[in-house]
């Protein structure tokens, strides 16, 4: 079977990556611009609902609701737009540090007041937040600011990234459809999203250009970002054997700086055992947010033998099927090292007995893009359609996350 134009198939045994391999001329300058280009056109969409909801109907929590333990509303509103829900995590760990107090309900019958668990966000995250702050004197602003960088810089590294498969056409597909993908506000939120996203996609761009080094140590950054981040090692590891044509013979010593990416996660766990006298303290706080370790059968099984519950439970069903269904169609249009750990991601996910935000996690999911991308450099009207509802999607999807409706 022919395999379609565009963000082709490739067998890393066939086509593997090399050392040498550079990126071409033509995309550094086109990237940077490219970048611009579509930061600020699907950004402006999300800052008018923003202003929209400020200055016609805000939204406000009630005076002492538990989400606002990171502080109160900001003053100024286009802030005050991102800072929702989780965010609230990161700038109370920015300001108060990681507190353990074993397992805290999180959902059900929270009360306000009562001293919280809050190990559950990454470091890295709060680090830079707390970084730019000494700078811009608000850690609101700094996270707000932490984001926005790191979303560009995505557009920039994931367009090079596509580059690498396909012609600039299919490029540029793979970057609208990213940023405009219905869930795209956490990327430019106070959220660790454009920051585990920016570092997962520069540590497969760094291994597909054999530099080595860098790749372990953006897979680190990836993995003290996001518990997820651990699993970049697998593409990173598959392209290391491509580009050896999985010749025993020929692994050397740059395989060790591979060996970096488990150490943020390792690093973080060592400090939370420090901190709490705890080794599992991080999943001992998961608890208090429902979730658990099952098979990544639990919820499929459920569906089919129980039903669907509620509205949410439902959305949650057409969530993954519709991602199983890009995966099906990336099977021959993107190379093996992205699809096994496309797939590999969306089982761990699907291992939790708690899936709310399920789309949003998908969202940081880099093959998708590139296979979408090339199935609308393929099928030009497919990439329309999606694009336009996309377009249409996601400022109703922020709508109901900046008005405390839900939490994707």
């Amino acid at each position: 079977m022919r395999a379609p134009h565009g963000l082709r198939h490739h067998d890393p045994v066939q086509e593997p990556a090399t050392e040498t391999s550079t990126l071409p001329d033509r995309s550094s300058r086109s990237s940077w611009s490219l970048a611009a280009l579509v930061y600020l056109s699907t950004r402006l969409p999300l800052v008018l609902t923003a202003w929209v909801i400020d200055h016609f109907r805000p939204w406000v929590l009630r005076e002492g609701h538990f989400l606002y333990h990171g502080g109160a509303p900001h003053p100024n509103w286009l802030v005050d737009a991102f800072q929702k829900w989780d965010a609230y995590w990161f700038l109370n760990i920015v300001r108060e540090g990681y507190h353990f107090h074993g397992i805290q309900e999180q959902i059900d019958r929270v009360v306000a007041g009562i001293p919280e668990t809050n190990i559950t966000p990454f470091p890295l995250y709060p680090l830079a937040i707390k970084a730019l702050a000494w700078i811009v004197g608000d850690p609101a602003v700094a996270g707000l600011l932490v984001s926005q960088v790191c979303l560009y810089l995505s557009l920039v590294w994931l367009h090079r990234l596509a580059s690498l498969d396909t012609d600039r056409h299919g490029a540029d597909w793979v970057v609208w459809l990213f940023a405009l993908v219905p869930w795209t506000y956490a990327f430019c939120a106070i959220y660790s999203e454009s920051l585990f996203f920016l570092f997962t996609v520069g540590a497969v761009l760094a291994v597909r250009r054999g530099r080595y080094l860098l790749a372990g140590v953006a897979g680190l950054l990836a993995s003290a970002t996001r518990l997820m981040g651990i699993l970049v090692a697998i593409p990173l590891a598959l392209e290391y054997l491509a580009a050896r044509q999985y010749r025993l013979r020929s692994i050397d010593w740059k395989i060790l700086f591979l060996l970096l990416v488990p150490m943020g996660l390792l690093g973080y766990f060592a400090y939370l055992w420090w901190l709490t006298g705890e080794p599992l303290a991080y999943f001992v706080a998961q608890s208090g947010w429902h979730k658990q370790f099952v098979g990544f059968w639990h919820h499929p099984a459920r569906w089919l033998f129980e039903g669907i519950p509620d509205i949410e439970e439902l959305f949650h069903l057409l969530t993954v099927v519709a991602m199983g269904l890009v995966l099906y169609l990336g099977i021959r249009r993107i190379r093996w090292s992205y699809w096994i750990y496309a797939a590999i991601y969306v089982l761990v996910l699907l291992s939790s007995t708690y899936l709310l935000g399920l789309p949003r996690y998908f969202s940081g999911l880099f093959p998708l893009y590139l296979i979408l991308g090339g199935l609308a450099q393929w099928h030009p009207a497919v990439g329309r359609v999606l694009l336009v509802l996309f377009a249409m999607s996601a400022p109703v999807v922020y709508f109901t996350w900046v008005s405390w409706s839900y939490a994707y």
